[in-house]
């Protein structure tokens, strides 16, 4: 395992610097958020790229870690971009060779005609292939972990190891609060205004981060601009939801035949914990980890623990 480099005057040092980067007189809350932004992927040793697919369509992306080590592609969940990884990457920059884009639809990255699961795992092997990538990991979270699915399917050669973390899937068993609101008719998934984006934080997080309020409500701000594209994506989500037997989804876990990590928060509210039986039975060869105080994003509840999991994954699929 690598030596964890987070000091507690380094933390300190860092928040003081983070704030008072936002706390600009007249600045906008997105040029704020825009800050915040860069200076945590700086913490994380990360650095910027636009890379151009054949069809022209560009997609941002996050570099960081050593050019000659193992590659982890990191893919984000629903309503989430690229940014959600850098606590997550500041731990595995020290050992890993790190690709983070944001996804289709999220972010900086514009969203093509298919907003499906399937067209993202499309759109980002274009997207590995622009970058000569022909041998990585792939960590995917909720919506994420789909696109990681498929994407593996796709290309098991270069697929050397899959991390699926609270991953989005047609489970049998998935009583959730959020699959029960769902079947009476409701979405609370469905980010339209402020207060909903603040509604699908409490059902995404048992225990949030500590975020600065102007950040958070820059965040929310930025869900909300994105709220048509990502009302696309969320309609073809519901709808495998609703149309795709159990079975078949389980047939796309029984091709994947790479080592895979199963990572879940024992309070997660969208997708049951239960459901890593599912998982773990459909996949050839996998082990699971769960987080007993965290809710379904643990990428950001506990980046860390999250980190020190996937980094021993890597380690052993890899070997020393």
């Amino acid at each position: 395992m690598p030596r964890w480099r987070c000091g507690a005057v380094g933390l300190t040092l860092l928040f003081v610097a983070l704030v008072a980067g936002c706390a600009g007189v007249g600045r906008s809350d997105t040029a704020q958020l825009a800050d915040f932004m860069r200076q945590e992927r700086g913490w994380a040793g990360l650095s910027t790229h636009v890379a151009t697919l054949p069809d022209n369509t560009p997609v941002t992306y996050s570099e960081g870690g050593p050019a000659a080590a193992p590659t982890l592609v990191l893919l984000h969940g629903y309503t989430g971009d690229r940014n959600h990884w850098n606590r997550v990457a500041r731990e595995l920059t020290p050992r890993w060779h790190l690709i983070v884009p944001d996804l289709p639809g999220h972010g900086e990255t514009p969203l093509d005609d298919n907003a499906s699961a399937d067209g993202m795992s499309n759109t980002l092997i274009d997207f590995a292939r622009a970058l000569g990538l022909d041998d990585y990991t792939l960590v995917g979270h909720s919506m994420g972990g789909a696109v990681a699915e498929l994407w593996a399917l796709g290309q098991p050669d270069k697929t050397r190891g899959l991390v699926l973390i609270d991953a989005a899937g047609v489970y049998r068993n998935n009583p959730s609060p959020v699959m029960q609101a769902i079947a009476r008719g409701e979405n609370p998934l469905a980010v339209r205004s402020i207060a909903d984006y603040d509604r699908l934080l409490s059902f995404a997080m048992a225990r949030p981060p500590f975020i600065p309020d102007s950040i958070e409500h820059a965040l929310a701000l930025q869900a909300v601009a994105h709220r048509y594209a990502q009302s696309k994506i969320l309609d073809n989500l519901l709808s495998v939801q609703n149309n795709l037997p159990a079975s078949s989804f389980q047939m796309v876990l029984n091709g994947l035949r790479m080592p895979a990590l199963i990572i879940w928060g024992a309070k997660d509210r969208i997708f049951d914990v239960r459901v890593t039986d599912e998982l773990a039975t459909g996949l050839a060869d996998s082990r699971v980890v769960i987080f007993d105080d965290v809710g379904h994003t643990p990428i950001r509840e506990a980046p860390r623990r999250t980190a020190r999991a996937i980094d021993g994954f890597a380690g052993e699929v890899y070997g020393p």
